[in-house]
């Protein structure tokens, strides 16, 4: 079956399960979006799992409001925000996907510069913006997404160990994410030593074994087109970040973002009438 196939049968079976959601989840599902639901379901066609992920969601939204309500998780209002995206530490190219329909994510941590007071939870709001961004597409909720790191030029200025440990458990159980495969290309000899005892201490056995180092730029052709990708990487990709960032200020502004926010916000406010 082909891929547009494939993504025709996940939808249609998450739109035939969505009442059955909605009465699972009751209150809690009052004021939530079909949209926002459907997200869940995309992640896993099952009930109960989906009403549970959606729980765990809500949950640590209510015990960690500095990850998207204080202050609220808006480029157009945050002015640190916009200053870590403009640094593409982390950029999610709209046009950038595998060759088996997942959004990709590039990661360049060389570009985090932790000496200009920026604090670990910035970044890690940064970080969110952006899955929160490709979490919007249609390519990450159905096929999942993949996260190429180039580790070129990294050192150890760039890395504070407070940033996975605040990252990978609010991501990991708390979002309809599937992440299918984490690729570390140049990556340094003490990089490896590190990331091996934070994968150890804080990423489920199903993550690790999706995490790879390579050695070579042509592994990740292997799962990405080289004309996709960015032009230091060989591709035909000239991203431009500064676009970007005024086109989802004007995208909040205009009230046309599909956020996670919007489901505390609104089961919240459910729970209260």
């Amino acid at each position: 079956m082909s891929l547009e196939g494939s993504n025709a049968n996940v939808v249609d079976q998450a739109e035939a399960l969505l009442p059955e959601l909605k009465v699972e989840l009751g209150e809690a599902a009052r004021g939530i979006s079909d949209k926002d639901l459907l997200r869940f379901l995309y992640w896993k066609a099952d009930v109960k799992r989906a009403a549970g992920r959606f729980r765990d969601h809500i949950k640590w939204r209510q015990e960690n409001k500095w990850a998207f309500d204080d202050p609220e998780l808006k480029v157009s209002t945050d002015e640190q925000l916009q200053k870590l995206l403009k640094d593409q530490i982390l950029v999610a190219p709209d046009s950038l996907t595998s060759k088996d329909g997942c959004a990709v994510v590039i990661g360049r941590l060389k570009n985090n510069d932790m000496s200009d007071g920026r604090k670990p939870v910035d970044i890690c709001r940064m970080f969110l913006y952006i899955i929160d961004r490709v979490m919007e597409r249609k390519e990450a909720q159905l096929n999942g997404v993949i996260v190429f790191h180039d580790l070129d030029g990294v050192s150890k200025n760039n890395l504070d160990l407070r940033i996975p440990k605040i990252l990978f458990p609010a991501i990991i159980g708390h979002f309809p994410i599937r992440i299918k495969g984490i690729y570390m290309l140049n990556a340094p000899f003490f990089f490896k030593g590190m990331f091996a005892v934070i994968s150890n201490l804080l990423l489920p056995k199903k993550i690790k074994q999706r995490a790879h180092t390579v050695k070579s730029i042509d592994e990740i052709y292997g799962r990405i087109d080289k004309d996709k990708l960015l032009v230091e990487h060989g591709g035909q990709l000239d991203f431009n970040v500064e676009q970007w960032v005024d086109k989802n200020k004007q995208r909040e502004v205009e009230n046309k973002v599909d956020s996670f926010h919007s489901c505390l916000v609104h089961a919240v406010s459910s729970v209260s009438c």
